[in-house]
């Protein structure tokens, strides 16, 4: 990704990884035709789905899972990111904290501090930001 100053790291974790590691915490799923209500995530299942409110769901085809309570990141950049699905602009000048195998973590615009996990396949481009 030319332009950004972004440094691939050895080992990317993947989406169902970073989700395990933050098993409890608050989320909200977004996706099409869903309107689901903040719930705990309960459980999550090595290979594709998360446990969330009792219902199960299979990350990579959400557009977005937004993590509340989580630690402020250390490092973070600036930038635009493009996706598949309508924003109306919510992600033209966000953070960016990480990119795993298979998804990208921002640094959510709240006064929470949340964090929103997109999955690769929702992600259409990212671009610089000055």
């Amino acid at each position: 990704m030319k332009g950004l100053p972004i440094r691939p790291c050895g080992h990317k974790i993947t989406l169902q990884q970073r989700l395990a590691s933050l098993t409890g915490h608050l989320v909200e799923v977004n996706a099409p035709n869903t309107g689901l209500e903040p719930g705990r995530l309960q459980r999550v299942f090595p290979k594709n789905f998360i446990k969330v409110q009792g219902e199960l769901f299979v990350p990579s085809s959400l557009n977005s899972v937004r993590v509340f309570d989580v630690k402020p990141p250390g490092k973070t950049v600036l930038v635009g990111v493009r996706t598949t699905f309508s924003t109306r602009g919510a992600f033209n000048r966000i953070r960016l904290v990480r990119i795993g195998a298979d998804f990208i973590e921002l640094l959510a615009k709240d006064k929470n501090r949340s964090r929103i996990l997109l999955p690769l396949n929702k992600v259409e481009g990212i671009f610089p930001v000055k």
